[in-house]
């Protein structure tokens, strides 16, 4: 047994705590309790009027045992009228006053539990989404785009079951039960035994059920991650499905995980339609009982003959409620088992930012120190002993076989990764005693996959902290990166919409677009991490003119492939197998390491 199955919490501390995000709203829950208490009352004192039109018809002057009769005669004495004369328009208003009451219960009930529903789905959905924009990368590695997508949107909803039918469900029938009983406890304690004598029974079920919902539930919850991973990857790659004829095999691999959740959610369904039937039978018993005790000479002497009905159409009513709450398991088992999973990316920690420092001044001085690297999970280090300075305003080329740890290297200086071991210093400083929202105002990153959003691509250049920034920066930066001919030329120039990762721009467009960004930016550190491999070679040459002039002053790591950027590069850092084994200058390099030379004589191409 795993771990977290061991350590997984209870159906209470779930459901617990998903109702603390309910007790935020406590008017709307107040007034939705007191709608189902006013609709529970109501089809008690239903069943009890018919008590009093029972009595009022046989002229019995039992009038004083029923709620509804004794309402009346408060409201409207009867005077000298007969009992039957009274009844005649007591009841028919009785009626109207209760089902109009009701009514109204059940629609404040239904009405404020739905916003507090809701309400609760909006902050868990929030909260979530907070919480795995701020969780460490490393955590968020584990997990595919298609699977953190499922997390937001499919497990949510389920949240969204537990938190709006489910909850509304449980209060309007569970009020509705115990006031019945109450009912029935009222007119005949002994008569009402009968149905706890199934109690027990009803309650095995719903163990066993249970346990069955929360598996079959967890299980289809996991294979709709898989069927929103394999959904995302096909449709990102489906270039290279077609080009390489892949269609059956992702077909294929589409089939199976949507085979498998349909084959989970039909054990599921099975469970659920075999559990009403077996408590329809255990209620059929109960009431069975009640009959038999109930037409027993000795009791019938106890009841008028409305007060018998009444019981009786209470008791007929428990039936409705308790199938109706046995029917809603799973979705409080489908809703128990995403909260699960939801309040356990809740519960991982933010990013690490133990710093408190913020440096006023920052120049750009960077200093690796006897650093070791490994990724979550991974036998082997990504990072070894990797030691070099980098004066302010240099610019340093990385350089290295595929795989040899180049972008490892540049986001450990951006603190997406925490070292293993050892320490980076930025003036002097470990990064790591920087407060971390303040490091990263100090560094303009461009990262190999650019992320464009759906919104103009003025907002899309000025993200972030650089939303203030005025119309004019925002020009100058996109001149610097040459994409300003390309922006004009657009349907409404920096104000046109893109699309979803850039969708309508080509990958050069694309990577000038994030060019521009960093630049605008204006940080002492500037890390591109093979930010210019979509261009072509005349765009790259006018990119490369703008970032030379952009590194004045700046410290700038460049992760390279292409000669002209390494050789432009104050230092050269020639990275293999995760370490740094040599750095100088192009010249230097190319006449001492046979590596670089052969990198070289490649055109790094492979670099």
């Amino acid at each position: 047994m795993s771990n977290k199955t061991k350590n997984a919490p209870s159906d209470s501390q779930l459901y617990g705590r998903l109702l603390s995000y309910a007790f935020q709203y406590k008017g709307s829950l107040i007034l939705s309790f007191f709608g189902f208490v006013v609709y529970s009352l109501g089809n008690v004192l239903l069943a009890d009027l018919t008590q009093f039109l029972l009595d009022s018809l046989g002229g019995e002057q039992m009038l004083s045992l029923g709620f509804v009769a004794q309402a009346s005669q408060w409201v409207w004495p009867a005077g000298d009228k007969s009992t039957t004369d009274y009844a005649r328009v007591a009841v028919p208003i009785a009626a109207v006053v209760l089902s109009l009451g009701r009514a109204l219960g059940f629609f404040a009930g239904s009405y404020f539990m739905n916003k507090v529903a809701r309400s609760v789905v909006h902050t868990v959905r929030t909260d979530l989404f907070s919480a795995l924009v701020r969780a460490p990368k490393a955590h968020l590695d584990q997990f595919s785009t298609g699977e953190l997508l499922s997390k937001v949107t499919f497990n949510v909803e389920q949240v969204s079951g537990a938190a709006s039918d489910a909850l509304k469900t449980l209060l309007r029938e569970g009020l509705t039960i115990i006031a019945l009983v109450a009912y029935m406890l009222y007119l005949n304690w002994e008569l009402t035994a009968v149905f706890f004598v199934v109690a027990p029974a009803i309650g095995l079920v719903v163990h066993i059920v249970g346990k069955h919902f929360r598996r079959y539930s967890r299980r289809i919850q996991e294979s709709m991650g898989s069927v929103t991973e394999v959904t995302a990857e096909s449709l990102a790659g489906l270039d290279d499905i077609r080009i390489y004829g892949a269609t059956e095999q992702v077909n294929a691999r589409f089939e199976s995980a949507s085979a498998f959740n349909k084959q989970q959610s039909l054990k599921l369904a099975f469970v659920q339609a075999a559990s009403t039937p077996i408590m329809q039978t255990l209620l059929a018993l109960a009431l069975g009982a009640l009959f038999w005790f109930a037409l027993d000479p000795t009791v019938l002497r106890e009841f008028s003959a409305g007060s018998l009905v009444a019981f009786i159409t209470a008791a007929a009513q428990l039936g409705k409620p308790i199938r109706t709450l046995s029917s809603i398991q799973s979705i409080v088992q489908r809703g128990l088992a995403a909260a699960e999973d939801i309040f356990e990316q809740l519960d991982v920690p933010a990013e690490v930012d133990d710093g408190e420092f913020q440096p006023a001044d920052v120049t750009g001085a960077v200093e690796f120190r006897d650093i070791d690297f490994r990724y979550p999970g991974a036998q082997i280090n990504s990072l070894s002993n990797v030691g070099f300075k980098v004066d302010a305003g240099q610019t340093v080329a990385v350089v290295g076989r595929s795989g040899s740890g180049k972008s490892t290297l540049v986001k450990l200086l951006a603190r997406f990764y925490v070292p293993t071991s050892g320490e980076i210093l930025l003036d002097g400083c470990n990064i790591q005693d920087i407060d971390l929202g303040h490091y990263r105002e100090h560094l303009g990153f461009v990262p190999q996959n650019i992320t464009l959003f759906s919104d103009s691509v003025a907002a899309n250049i000025a993200l972030g902290s650089m939303e203030g920034r005025s119309p004019e920066e925002i020009i100058v930066a996109t001149e610097r990166a040459q994409a300003d001919k390309f922006v004009n030329d657009l349907e409404h120039g920096y104000d046109t919409l893109i699309g979803d990762q850039g969708l309508g721009l080509s990958g050069g467009q694309q990577q000038r677009i994030a060019i521009a960004r960093a630049l605008l930016k204006q940080a002492p550190v500037l890390i591109l991490d093979e930010a210019t491999s979509a261009l072509d070679t005349e765009s790259e040459a006018l990119i490369q003119s703008a970032l030379d002039a952009s590194r004045e002053g700046r410290t700038t790591f460049v992760v390279a492939h292409r000669l002209s950027t390494i050789e432009s590069a104050d230092t050269v850092l020639l990275m293999d197998e995760g370490r740094v084994i040599a750095h100088g200058s192009h010249t230097h390099l190319l006449d001492t390491e046979p590596l670089y030379r052969g990198l070289h004589q490649q055109g790094f191409t492979d670099a």
